[in-house]
């Protein structure tokens, strides 16, 4: 990539408090990280979490930093001090003018939400795909340039990463780059000069509280990114767009928000675009769109009512892009799944095994109540909650599990810095509840095992639920990182279930 760019020219757009040293210098990079800062580089220095930048000023100016951005009166020695109001904000704004401006010259289209965002990226990207645009993708499971994948490093990257893959695809003559918005990043300003044409708006209940603190800080994170679209109706000579779920309860506080024109789409309530006379099957959902650029039937193999909101809000995009609405319905309707999103694991046997990334009390319910809509048999359910996350959700977990489920089987997920009998102990009460109705369960808190017991457990026509971690392929503790697959691991204990039947062993 290559860009050069003088320190006194970023500072320029910049409110400063303070700088000490010369500034016509050239900068090469930009990190917040000592072990990312390279000769030439800029050094951020980002407060919060477990470590704080402004402690290892020395370790960057020894690594070739010639500058470090603090928000705290520190001593800097071999490097040119500039103290500025919040860090985090100067960081966005010069991340943005290094890599000259790239959001500008790509159609970007952001998703956020609490659950949906991955799959609708996954959508929106195989509409425009399949009009041989050149498409990026950037969320949860894969960072995409036409053909090739690069490393996640989060579902929405720091500005510095984030503009850097920007002018990555500008350079490689992406048409249409969609990426996944996440609350983190809205509240820390990571997408902070990303100029969007389309905003698109998947449903709000609870999440992340640990980070967010209180329902009305999450709202407010999520709202940023309608009210921040700017001022303007326009980009370029093309127009932006607000999409918005009619049927989230917060439907009406966010389109408050919202700077620029919108459309809506929805199932239950009037909408632009809205989904009628809808089956659910289990190979698939079926249902007939309406809109003002026309109407037709859908068939799609994804399962579940949230699968059509998601895929309404991508053909929102697209119909807005001027994609005829046959050639959606073509895309869509060739679209086998999302991984780890109510994935299905499948080498014949006589039960149903899905792994899904279900984390959150809604993304839990939606998927347990569309197995409840097509599954013959008993509904085995596996699931856990993620250490150093919100507490609160613990017990809802439970109880949804236990109302939705014939059999639960509660596990560890990713523990991170907690003690896992801690997690477990926390989700029980709501498990508790529904063992009046003959709903029972079992604590099995290593998760290799509690899938072989689901697994072991199933009868044809039965259903087993694996939930939690979909896609991801490794397992948190507090010291350590192991390699886990949910979908890996079930396969693989399938398999021998198989094997063993074929020689006339256990079932």
């Amino acid at each position: 990539m290559g860009t050069v760019k003088e320190l006194a020219e970023l500072l320029k757009f910049l409110h400063t408090v303070k700088v000490e040293g010369q500034a016509n210098i050239p900068v090469r990079g930009l990190a917040y990280h000592t072990g990312h800062v390279q000769p030439g580089f800029i050094f951020f220095c980002l407060g919060g979490g477990k470590a704080d930048g402004h402690d290892f000023i020395p370790q960057a100016v020894a690594a070739g930093a010639v500058a470090v951005f603090l928000e705290k009166e520190r001593e800097v020695q071999g490097a040119v001090k500039v103290l500025v109001p919040d860090v985090r904000t100067a960081m966005a704004a010069v991340s943005q003018f290094f890599y000259d401006s790239p959001a500008s010259k790509l159609r970007l289209v952001g998703i956020t939400g609490t659950n949906g965002k991955t799959t609708t990226t996954y959508l929106i990207e195989a509409i425009m795909a399949a009009q041989n645009y050149k498409t990026g993708l950037l969320g949860t499971i894969k960072y995409q340039i036409g053909p090739e994948n690069f490393p996640v490093l989060a579902t929405t990257p720091e500005a510095p990463d984030l503009q850097k893959i920007l002018r990555l695809m500008v350079e490689r003559d992406v048409d249409y780059a969609i990426m996944e918005v996440s609350s983190h990043a809205l509240e820390l300003n990571r997408v902070a000069g990303c100029d969007f044409d389309y905003a698109v708006l998947t449903n709000v209940t609870d999440d992340h509280l640990d980070f967010h603190q209180t329902h009305a800080r999450y709202l407010a994170a999520k709202g940023k990114f309608f009210s921040q679209m700017g001022g303007s109706f326009f980009k370029g000579s093309r127009p932006r767009f607000a999409i918005l779920n009619r049927d989230d309860v917060h439907y009406s506080s966010f389109s408050r928000l919202v700077t620029t024109q919108a459309l809506s789409y929805g199932i239950k309530n009037p909408a632009d675009i809205r989904a009628e006379k809808i089956e659910l099957k289990s190979t698939g959902v079926h249902y007939k769109l309406t809109s003002p650029w026309g109407k037709t039937g859908f068939s799609l193999k994804l399962n579940g009512y949230f699968n059509i909101y998601n895929a309404l809000a991508a053909t929102a995009v697209a119909l807005r892009e001027g994609v005829d609405l046959l050639a959606i319905k073509n895309a869509l309707e060739k679209i086998e799944g999302v991984p780890g999103r109510f994935e299905r694991i499948d080498l014949g046997q006589d039960f149903v095994v899905i792994v899904d990334y279900a984390h959150t009390p809604d993304g839990l319910d939606n998927i347990l109540q569309t197995a409840r809509e097509f599954c013959r048999g008993k509904i085995i359910t596996i699931f856990g909650c993620g250490g150093e996350r919100d507490r609160a959700k613990r017990p809802l977990m439970g109880q949804i599990a236990g109302k939705y489920s014939d059999y639960c089987i509660l596990t560890s997920d990713n523990p991170r810095g907690e003690d896992p009998w801690q997690i477990i102990y926390e989700v029980e009460p709501g498990l508790q509840e529904n063992k009046a109705s003959g709903n029972g369960y079992t604590v099995q808190p290593d998760r290799y095992e509690a899938i072989r017991l689901g697994v072991e457990l199933a009868r044809p026509g039965d259903m087993v639920i694996i939930a939690g971690k979909g896609h991801e392929s490794y397992q948190v503790f507090s010291d350590y990182t192991v390699p886990f697959s949910d979908r890996e691991v079930a396969a693989e204990i399938i398999a021998q279930r198989l094997a063993n039947k074929s020689q006339g062993g256990k079932n």
